[in-house]
């Protein structure tokens, strides 16, 4: 039967709905007063300090659309199949599960799963790798690991189901931080997985944080007197609406294509094994279901970070850097390309150093994001400013990395997959393989992402050529120059 509605294990304490909707208010009305007061017309506008009230209103809009979805997004939870949430009496224990990046109750990968390994495929569940060593404190440290390991294994063989609270209460226990776990590198066979109970709720955050970024560059283009429009920041309407849906057509075709090419190379060169096809993690769980919240994660993850990266660190910047580059330069178009790879460097840098605690990454999954950050300035710029097919390209690129092709995508969990597969382990028999193919980051980590990226971009120029980007540069100059 599922629980009961209960409205405290739902509502937000009484000092998050304060933060949470105090916060913005005060911060629109200073954005409000700054930003409002007119500027001479041969003055040019701070876009340093538009990007920085954007930045403030984009976490504080997004912080409370976030607040109010979670309201939802957790008593669903506790109605889905397999769900164990704890309740909000125990607020560590439930944060600590909707901010987790990979749930250490679960059993996978699974006996069957394993059997269709090859045997140097096969390594141990109950002893980490040398580098996963426990460096804690004395012997204590040093032995936790493998018994929670095999505690949970000796649970998934045991017949008796207890009732559904002291189940929850059971697995949230193995799911608390030790010394142990938190200094276990990564998982023998890399991917990091969630209950789509906890996928949900983690869905809640990206599509507020979206919400967020939507409505503070609403806020920003109609409080200040500068005369930024969202056509600006790259959030064009054209009259017909088809244009904006071929643009994210072409957009996710080019994304998933070019993952679904470091696929089938992986797949190709050994360094990943297909086991299974249109599977959940916990097998009650339905398959249907938790892709939805997979594909609402990634909508909230592409709009949010288009719109913040590629929107105003790229699109204004442009305009911010040539205001000053003009003054350095006599040629208004050098001083307009300047002011180009300028913006290009601080967003990708920008979108690269967001992931740096990302699981598994590296220094190596840094620069390759470097890269994608110079791959999706390039979307914005050959379609002449606007933000949609980059934003289709992002959804394509983690939806079927993450969820199609059941590979990681940075690090995050994942629920289920349209193709179970498991990467090759560290194995005393065999090469390591893990810096081909990526590890627990996943491909973007790996040998292949700078091939696929040059790829994507070859394509989007195909597609989209080089006129809609010549005429954005043009006016980009005259935007400054045609100026009194």
């Amino acid at each position: 039967l599922a629980p009961p509605f209960n409205r405290n294990d739902t509502m937000p304490t009484k000092t998050e709905w304060v933060v949470a909707i105090v916060l913005p208010l005060h911060v629109t009305f200073l954005a409000w007063y700054m930003l409002s007061s007119s500027e001479p017309d041969n003055i040019t506008p701070s876009y340093l300090k538009l990007w920085c009230f954007y930045f403030v209103l984009d976490a504080t809009y997004g912080h409370l659309f976030h607040t109010l979805l979670l309201i939802p997004a957790r008593w669903i939870a506790r109605h889905l199949p397999g769900a164990l949430v704890p309740s909000s009496d125990e607020e560590i224990k439930l944060v600590e599960q909707e901010e987790s990046s990979n749930d250490t109750s679960l059993e996978w990968p699974s006996a069957d799963a394993i059997a269709k390994l090859p045997s140097d495929w096969v390594v141990s569940m109950d002893t980490p790798d040398k580098e996963e060593k426990i460096s804690g404190d004395g012997d204590e440290g040093s032995n936790n690991a493998p018994k929670l390991i095999k505690k949970k294994r000796s649970k998934s063989k045991n017949n008796k189901k207890p009732n559904s609270s002291q189940q929850c209460k059971n697995t949230l226990s193995d799911q608390k931080p030790s010394a142990a776990t938190k200094n276990i590198a990564h998982q023998p066979y890399y991917l990091n997985h969630v209950r789509g109970s906890t996928r949900i709720r983690q869905a809640s955050q990206r599509i507020g944080a979206a919400m967020g970024s939507i409505l503070a560059s609403y806020m920003i283009c109609h409080l200040s007197a500068s005369k930024i429009t969202l056509e600006d920041v790259g959030l064009t309407l054209p009259s017909s609406y088809i244009l904006v849906v071929q643009d994210l057509a072409w957009g996710f075709s080019i994304g998933s294509s070019i993952v679904s090419i470091i696929f089938i190379m992986e797949v190709w060169l050994g360094w990943i094994k297909i086991v299974g096809f249109f599977q959940t993690v916990v097998p009650n769980e339905s398959f249907a279901i938790n892709f939805l919240w997979d594909v609402l994660f990634h909508v909230g993850v592409s709009i949010n970070e288009e719109v913040m990266l590629r929107g105003w660190m790229f699109t204004l910047g442009c305009r911010g850097i040539l205001a000053m580059a003009l003054d350095w330069f006599e040629d208004s178009s050098n001083a307009a390309t300047f002011s180009i790879i300028a913006s290009i460097i601080l967003q990708s840098s920008l979108f690269s150093f967001l992931h740096l605690h990302s699981p598994g990454s590296s220094y190596v999954s840094l620069l390759n994001l470097f890269l994608g950050g110079i791959a999706a300035s390039i979307n914005v710029m050959v379609t002449g400013g606007s933000l949609w097919l980059g934003i289709g390209w992002h959804f394509g690129w983690n939806i079927f990395m993450g969820h199609v092709l059941g590979r990681s995508t940075s690090g995050i969990p994942m629920s289920c997959a349209c193709t179970d597969v498991i990467p090759r382990p560290k194995s005393p028999h065999k090469k390591c393989v893990e810096n081909y193919h990526g590890g627990t980051f996943g491909p973007e980590q790996g040998v292949l992402a700078p091939l696929a990226y040059v790829i994507g971009i070859i394509l989007v120029i195909c597609v989209c050529g080089f006129d809609e980007m010549i005429v954005w540069r043009d006016g980009l100059v005259s935007s400054h120059t045609d100026s009194p």
